[in-house]
């Protein structure tokens, strides 16, 4: 027992003093200074911040009241929800600093950011590359948020056209600073919450390797996302009730060269950030460790001139200029199409002017020396595409092999819906075309209400690759394709949704890219060999108002097979 209690009491005081050894450092911590002002062409803010409009713990206010008092230009608010309404209705100026409403979706493969979209009559799909192509539709920005978070990671990395991706998101950092880290944390925050939130952040190799990925074939942005929510989760029972927002905007901040002054009015305030935010023309900073106003690097090009980060040059003739007016020393790593071409220890110039002689993607990252934390990415720039016009021209190489129709007997369709909502099935031009006219309504008892075209029948989908119709309503309306398999209790319902408007629409929905709606088997992949029925449908899982009418028309239901 003796012996028991004396390893105890070692274990305890080598415990103590490695917390305190954590810890002291937090006395002497402090950013690097830097005296320059914002330049007039550069907007400064932060982006991922969550409220109580779902899982944060400050309002509005709290939050502009926060980055005002740190000089920031905007706060892009992103709540939870598909989207979350009353965020991403928001947009406003909140004294000088401008909120953007915009919301993060969660979808059926993990977190997609999004800004600059349409409020519709529907909610936007949990499908990826739907949510993506319909903010694209607006003009709007998407980000894969947290996209290898240890909860919530990303899954679909079949996605394009899609804005780019968080490389460092602090929230998720924040969630790896294991055992020690939850004793020392709360102790660093108390003495120096610089110090402590910088202590979670680590150089983001995933992540930037993924981005660069990315961009051999195609142009994508990389984004510094703080994900606040003004409250650290360590345990489902546990909450701590901070960091701050203002403690965590001192942290990560997003430079936005807008090229002009923001307008008074803020929707075209927020449409001109997120329009620079697209084009890539931002960078990020770990603002923890040293302001980096007045940074900026473009491509000097000996044809075209001046090339922002993210454009595209159609010559790779120039040099890239990178300016550092800081007092402090600085380390430069350029990489181009992701690996390193040149490092510059030790800088103390103002300037750099680097040749570049090859096509490619280019970009860089900036350390302070001298700083505790000179391995983590001070800044990271957007790419520079040189000699690369061909970037996102994706084409779409299948070869169809086969096509099948579904079925050829047409009342074998019916249509199902719950008690209070109604609907009717005409068949239309020799059975060709199917019209369901629908009323949706709520039941007074249940949150469900349904219209749904059905078949109930055994189908073998095996050796297609998908299913293809054609769809139109009176307007832009989204619906669900869905496939049950099973029977009884094994019974499994998967679904895609599908977007259909004033003409007619093709669809083409691979059964690999419908998700199980079972949330004990949402893992599960559909087996195409067992479908036991097919329905056609609108639901309160894909529009917001239980009352809704609406016409849609179905023609040409076929099984493809291709390679």
């Amino acid at each position: 027992m003796k012996i028991i209690q004396k390893s105890l009491k070692l274990a305890t005081l080598i415990f103590l003093v490695l917390i305190i050894i954590n810890f002291f450092p937090a006395f002497f911590y402090k950013k690097e200074i830097n005296n320059n002002t914002l330049p007039s062409e550069y907007v400064k803010g932060v982006y991922h911040i969550h409220s109580l409009f779902s899982d944060g713990l400050g309002s509005v206010e709290d939050i502009t009241t926060a980055a005002g008092s740190l000089g920031l230009d905007f706060v892009i608010l992103t709540d939870h929800g598909v989207p979350n309404l009353n965020c991403a209705n928001s947009t406003s100026y909140k004294g000088k600093v401008l909120l953007i409403g915009a919301s993060e979706f969660s979808l059926d493969c993990g977190h997609l950011a999004a800004a600059g979209f349409k409020i519709r009559d529907y909610k936007f799909p949990l499908e990826p590359q739907e949510s993506i192509n319909e903010v694209n539709d607006d003009d709007g920005v998407t980000f894969v948020a947290h996209p290898f978070d240890g909860r919530i990671p990303w899954t679909d990395w079949d996605i394009k056209n899609f804005t780019g991706i968080e490389i460092l998101n602090s929230y998720s950092c924040a969630k790896k600073i294991g055992f020690l880290g939850i004793f020392s944390f709360p102790l660093e925050y108390l003495v120096n919450k610089d110090y402590s939130l910088l202590e979670t952040v680590y150089y983001p190799q995933k992540n930037l390797d993924k981005w660069d990925m990315f961009n051999r074939n195609g142009r994508y942005m990389g984004i510094f996302a703080l994900d606040a929510h003004s409250k650290l989760p360590i345990t489902k029972k546990i909450l701590l009730r901070f960091p701050s927002y203002y403690s965590m905007f001192r942290i990560f901040n997003v430079y936005v060269r807008t090229g002009e002054k923001l307008p008074k009015d803020p929707f075209k305030a927020s449409n001109q950030i997120i329009r620079s935010i697209k084009a890539g023309h931002f960078f990020s900073a770990i603002e923890g460790l040293s302001s980096a106003n007045g940074f900026d690097s473009y491509f000097d090009s000996t044809i075209e001139g001046r090339i922002n980060m993210g454009d595209i040059s159609n010559t790779y003739e120039g040099k890239i200029n990178i300016i550092l007016p800081f007092d402090f020393r600085t380390n430069i790593i350029l990489r181009r199409d992701g690996r390193i071409i040149k490092r510059i220890r030790n800088n103390i110039k103002n300037e750099l002017k680097i040749n570049i002689g090859k096509p490619g993607v280019y970009r860089s990252e900036i350390f302070i020396t001298d700083s505790r934390y000179s391995d983590l990415p001070w800044i990271v720039t957007n790419p520079f595409f040189l000699g690369k016009p061909q970037v996102n021209k994706i084409s779409d190489n299948r070869i169809i092999l086969e096509e099948k129709q579904l079925v050829r007997d047409h009342s074998l369709f019916h249509i199902e819906n719950n008690p209070s909502s109604k609907a009717t099935l005409n068949i239309l031009t020799d059975e060709k075309i199917k019209e369901i006219k629908y009323t949706l309504k709520k039941e007074d008892k249940s949150e469900n209400y349904w219209v749904s075209l059905a078949l109930r029948k055994k189908l073998d989908f095996s050796g297609f690759n998908s299913i293809s119709f054609y769809s139109r309503s009176e307007k832009n309306m989204r619906y669900w394709l869905e496939l049950r398999t099973g029977e009884g209790k094994n019974e499994l319902w998967y679904r895609h949704s599908f977007l259909s408007g004033p003409k007619w629409r093709k669809n083409e929905l691979e059964f690999k890219k419908f998700h199980c709606i079972n949330k004990k088997d949402s893992d599960k992949i559909i087996d195409i060999s067992n479908i036991n029925s097919l329905f056609i449908s609108i639901n309160n899982s894909i529009v917001f108002n239980p009352d809704i009418s609406g016409t849609l028309l179905i023609k040409s239901i076929k099984l493809l097979k291709f390679k």
